[in-house]
């Protein structure tokens, strides 16, 4: 790594942009924690990161901003160390659009370039496009392990400086194996999902548990914002139409060497940004859209909170609320939202009266079904009465008289429950 390339590009003040996931460029991060002591000041945006530098002390010059809890970035929130913007992904890129956020270097990595000259993005496509478009220079880490993967949106050799070359393996996240209660609401959200829908999952055995339930589907097609090890388990077991073009697309491939062989092999996966992936051009005509997202918690209101345990941050807002509404535009599409009903040693209930401290990601007029182990509340055109039978009906049912025992004093008029 050449630090003279990066030292003449960054400037006192700078915003830099660092590449989420497989995008992020391990040598050039390091290169910025080098130098950050003797600049000034440097503001650095980071998304989900599985690189464990941002669990060692950084130095104060850089002032660290993100959008979530995830991956190793969460050491960086936990202890107060980065300043965290509550923002859907699709305003994330609009803000760099606009210049909300500024980006004045954008950090990357990316593929050897191919015989016309541009490398890929690989497995990561997502807001960091829009703030390539927006900065002044866009510095690369080359890494012949990133994919050459199907998209449209890839940078040319003269809108990049090259900034140095790594060999290192792809970052890794295995799924870990779908539990028990897990593999029960799969169960449950795959008899939500017809033949020939369309459908977004994230990562993680929540995700693997859905996908391992609809494995005897046929005809599916994906959009999803994160794919995980899941998706190639789900072509090979017929699921998934692979003559239908451009079944599967996605923004981040998140998981193992396998995945990232898959996403590279030039089969059905590609990768679009966000905004392709919602708009009603990016769904296949006719297929209903089947936004299945999960949670920490669910009130009896129908609200949903993906972000805080307790008082810490340890999610994000993520691309929830733009999948549920773009799949409540879909006819016959469902905003499914699926989640064990507890969690923890002791067991806490994940069904909760009201969301502690409105620490609401998802409002509850963005939200069709509720999905737990003990089954599924459809709360479509429901009083809020309504929803609180519905909802406490999939509560673990340690917790379900506690829960009939708080009243909702608060609630208005019109929305109790009429006894006659």
């Amino acid at each position: 790594m050449s630090r003279s390339i990066l030292a003449e590009h960054l400037h006192p003040g700078d915003h830099v942009v660092v590449g989420q996931v497989t995008a992020e460029p391990a040598g050039l991060v390091g290169e910025l924690f080098s130098l950050a002591a003797g600049l000034a000041q440097v503001n650095v945006f980071c998304g989900f990161s599985l690189n464990p530098a941002w669990g060692a002390p950084i130095d104060p010059a850089l002032s660290v901003t993100t959008y979530c809890g995830l991956g190793t970035i969460r050491h960086l929130v936990g202890r107060g160390a980065a300043r965290v913007i509550p923002a859907q992904l699709s305003q994330l890129a609009s803000y760099f659009d606009s210049g909300v956020l500024k980006a004045d270097v954008v950090l990357l990595q990316v593929s050897p370039a191919d015989a016309d000259g541009y490398h890929s993005l690989g497995c990561a496509l997502d807001y960091v496009w829009n703030a390539a478009q927006a900065a002044r220079v866009v510095l690369v880490e080359i890494n012949p392990n990133v994919p050459r993967t199907q998209s449209t949106c890839r940078l040319h050799g003269s809108q990049v400086v090259v900034a140095g070359e790594s060999a290192l393996q792809l970052p890794e996240l295995p799924s870990e194996e779908p539990d028990g209660r897990q593999i029960s609401i799969g169960r449950n959200v795959a008899r939500l999902v017809p033949d020939g829908a369309m459908i977004q999952l994230g990562i993680g055995s929540m995700a693997a548990a859905v996908a391992r339930a609809l494995a005897k589907h046929r005809g599916l097609r994906v959009r999803s914002g994160m794919v995980g090890d899941w998706l190639p388990e789900l072509l090979a077991n017929g699921a998934i139409d692979s003559s239908a073009q451009e079944s599967c697309m996605a923004s981040l491939a998140v998981g193992t060497r396998s995945l990232y062989d898959f996403a590279g092999s030039r089969g059905i996966l590609s990768f679009a940004t966000l905004a392709q992936l919602v708009s009603p051009s990016g769904q296949a005509a006719g297929a209903p859209f089947m936004a299945i997202n999960s949670a920490l918690e669910v009130d009896l209101y129908g609200q949903a909170n993906a972000e805080f345990l307790g008082s810490r941050y340890v999610g994000a807002i993520g691309g929830q609320s733009d999948y549920f509404r773009a799949a409540r535009r879909s006819y016959g599409g469902l905003a499914i939202l699926a989640l064990a009903s507890s969690a923890g040693m002791p067991a806490k209930s994940r069904v909760v009266a009201r969301i502690a401290n409105d620490y609401v990601t998802t409002a509850q007029s963005d939200i069709d079904i509720v999905v737990t182990e003990h089954g599924v509340a459809d709360i479509r055109a429901t009083t809020l009465a309504e929803r609180r039978k519905l909802i406490t009906s999939l509560a673990d049912p340690q917790f379900v008289a506690r829960l009939d025992e708080q009243e909702c004093e608060d609630m208005p008029l019109a929305h109790r429950e009429i006894r006659v």
